[in-house]
């Protein structure tokens, strides 16, 4: 019984394709059920490591790749996380409702289909929004001719005013890069 024990706890010792040890449980090979003679193997001198470290516990715990362990300084406790923290709901608000005037309003007041809007931001007098319309369908697509355009909102989200800022083909990112 004990030796079933042991047989059962002992490792495989085929590497996996990430060039680690397999973690099953070897049979009376060496080797688990998915691995045999023709896969490369750990070395002897490998394996006597691994059993000392484990007799000893000094044993590293498994890290996934590309990830490093945080410091006590990294490491934020739930407890003494702010919950109270202040944030500009109305600011939120208002960017949202200026997204929602410029997406009904920008077909119409430009008389181009919409496309989409590119930015948001405040000014001294309300809202700036850029948007995409297309001026011209094309087949293929790619040869789109997109029109940009700046529209002027106050604090309310009403629209003041839009010019064109720029026209392309829709496969032209040349400028944007």
């Amino acid at each position: 019984m004990a030796e079933a024990d042991t047989q059962s706890r002992e490792q495989c010792k085929a590497l996996t394709a990430d060039g680690e040890r397999c973690s099953r449980p070897s049979r009376d090979d060496g080797f688990c059920y998915q691995h045999d003679e023709s896969d490369p193997t750990v070395s002897d001198s490998q394996t006597t490591q691994e059993d000392e470290q484990a007799e000893s516990g000094d044993v590293e715990e498994p890290q996934s790749r590309g990830t490093v362990s945080m410091t006590a300084e990294e490491m934020t406790d739930p407890d003494e996380v702010d919950v109270d923290i202040d944030t500009d709901r109305e600011e939120i608000a208002g960017v949202l409702a200026v997204r929602q005037t410029v997406q009904s309003t920008a077909s119409q007041l430009i008389g181009h289909e919409f496309d989409g809007v590119s930015e948001i931001s405040p000014t001294d007098d309300g809202w700036r929004s850029v948007v995409e319309v297309v001026e011209r369908r094309a087949v293929p697509d790619t040869q789109d001719i997109i029109g940009r355009y700046e529209i002027e909102l106050d604090t309310d989200a009403t629209v003041h005013g839009y010019r064109r800022v720029d026209r392309y083909r829709r496969g032209d990112t040349a400028q944007f890069e």
